[in-house]
């Protein structure tokens, strides 16, 4: 599986993060790197934690996001960052008129068969 093969695959955006990394050697090593990365699952026991604060969610999903967004992982990011905008103060309104429990169930789904598709990526290398 090539770089390209494995964004397609992930609905990220190959192009984009060829232009911010410039080679295939730090996009690879970088799209490796995400499996160690703790910001995704992070998100994920923070948002199951009944006790967790809106503070706390925000601030996990802006960090999924930051991560996300940089490895040009599209969907995934823009999950996290939907998911964000849902914790960022103010926005109680948006929070209640939307179904955060899915937008969550989606990002699990998505990371869990970004993280395997990169699994296999890297085992293929």
């Amino acid at each position: 599986m090539t770089l390209q093969e494995l964004y397609a695959e992930i609905d990220g955006n190959y192009q984009e993060v060829l232009g911010r990394m410039r080679m295939d050697k730090l996009i690879d090593r970088f799209i490796v790197k995400f499996l160690d990365d703790t910001s995704c699952q992070r998100l994920i026991d923070v948002y199951d934690n009944p006790e967790s604060t809106i503070r706390q969610r925000f601030d996990a999903a802006h960090s999924a996001k930051g991560v996300t967004a940089n490895l040009s992982l599209t969907k995934l990011s823009k999950l996290a960052s939907d998911v964000c905008e849902c914790f960022r103060y103010g926005n109680e309104k948006l929070r209640a008129e939307t179904d955060v429990d899915g937008l969550m169930d989606e990002f699990r789904v998505c990371y869990a068969h970004t993280v395997e598709t990169i699994q296999d990526y890297a085992a293929a290398r």
